[in-house]
């Protein structure tokens, strides 16, 4: 498949430049979270008031929080003061691999909560109380030339991201490691279920034929659905050099149209001269992204922030956050104060860098998943997972969103 980029006289096209005449609010220093999950910053662990490299976090409506726990290999529920409520592991979904791997969490319009399990090959759906309803999906081990043979319809390797859609119909993303090679036609697995009763999903192999998702996208995780269900967003991890004229391989975020996948000419954080993408606005990888209202929110993972756009003109309208001083990536060493804050070490307790890193100052190592909510007495909340800090961030986004008007 070939894609190409249409100019703005030609096509609309949401492009981000450094050139826009609105200025981009830093609100780094001018807000700040209001608390954090756990609440007992206990840093890196396997303890009940502990979190491990957690990957995704999803705000209910009551305001209490489902976080996937990826290195404790469990989905924890805490209250809205950052109190432990239950925990869910493989025991609890009758699985005898303990490594189920949580990845991304969702929640349907009836409070159902969706979660990816990368480690298992399956979506779990429990009760809004966190109890076990049902799987979704079912594990596979297939090459990329038969992962959409109708023989395999559903079958997932490594699921990862995920959304749900008012109408009950699920989207995620299976990564599929090790499955599709570079220089194919798709980049990675994608399945979409429909809900044909409360309690049964099939297969929509018609999305499946028509998507361009895993053309376009190289690695994705973060996805988020338009207020008007007819969009879903992308959010690109890792681009394709050759994609959009894209030589400095800048991240995004792409729209597609949520009936058929069709890719929208709608890209997010880069601007475009001559066709080609020629600057953007994150650091480097762009992992969750959610949507609360007028305005789209994407974590810049190395950059140690999240990015807010306006949702329908496509400008950046501002950022919150800074990248941690103590902590760097696995590919990298960063020795302070005699101590190596990389991740080897960070996993095994060598070194602490929740208790350097000041979470009042919005610092944030390697921040991943996000979530917006208006929750049922009105408040709007932004939650955000500080992964290397293992812990979340939570702030009042009714607050942030004053700063933009």
């Amino acid at each position: 498949m070939d894609f190409k980029l249409f100019s703005i006289a030609s096509f609309f096209f949401v492009t981000i430049s450094c050139s826009e005449k609105q200025t981009p609010t830093d609100l780094t220093t001018l807000v700040q979270p209001f608390g954090i999950i756990p609440s007992s910053q206990n840093g890196y662990g396997g303890g009940l008031d502990q979190l491990a490299q957690p990957d995704d976090v999803e705000i209910l409506s009551n305001g209490s929080f489902i976080i996937t726990d990826v290195d404790n290999n469990r989905i924890q529920l805490f209250s809205s003061d950052g109190s432990l409520l239950k925990s869910v592991s493989a025991k609890h979904l009758g699985l005898k691999n303990k490594n189920i791997v949580p990845t991304g969490v969702a929640t349907d319009g009836n409070g159902f909560i969706y979660v990816s399990l990368e480690g298992v090959g399956r979506i779990a759906r429990f009760t809004p109380e966190l109890i076990f309803d049902q799987f979704i999906g079912y594990p596979c081990n297939v090459s990329s030339e038969n992962y959409y043979n109708s023989k395999n319809d559903g079958c997932l390797i490594n699921p990862q991201g995920i959304v749900v859609a008012k109408n009950g119909d699920i989207f995620v993303i299976d990564m599929a490691k090790n499955v599709f090679k570079k220089g194919e036609i798709r980049n990675f697995g994608f399945r979409k279920f429909f809900q044909e009763t409360k309690t049964t999903y099939l297969y929509d192999r018609s999305f499946a034929k028509s998507q361009e998702i895993t053309a376009i996208m190289r690695k994705s995780e973060g996805m988020a659905i338009g207020p008007d269900q007819k969009t879903l967003y992308v959010a690109e991890e890792k681009p394709q050099k050759n994609q959009f004229g894209n030589s400095n391989k800048m991240r995004y975020v792409a729209a597609f149209d949520l009936e058929t996948g069709r890719f929208l000419n709608k890209l997010f954080g880069v601007s475009v001269k001559n066709d080609s993408i020629v600057n953007g606005v994150f650091k480097n990888s762009v992992e969750g992204i959610s949507i609360l209202g007028k305005h789209l929110f994407a974590v810049d993972e190395k950059g140690g922030k999240v990015v807010v756009f306006d949702l329908l003109s496509g400008s950046h309208v501002g950022s919150i956050g800074r990248s941690a001083s103590y902590y760097c990536d696995d590919e990298s060493d960063c020795v302070i104060d005699g101590v190596n804050y990389n991740e080897q070490n960070i996993m095994a307790g060598r070194a602490i860098p929740h208790l350097k890193n000041d979470w009042r100052k919005n610092e944030m190592a390697s921040p991943d998943g996000i979530s917006t909510i208006t929750l049922d007495g009105g408040s709007m909340q932004l939650a955000v997972v500080d992964q290397w800090n293992s812990r979340i961030l939570l702030y009042d986004l009714s607050e942030i969103l004053k700063k933009f008007d």
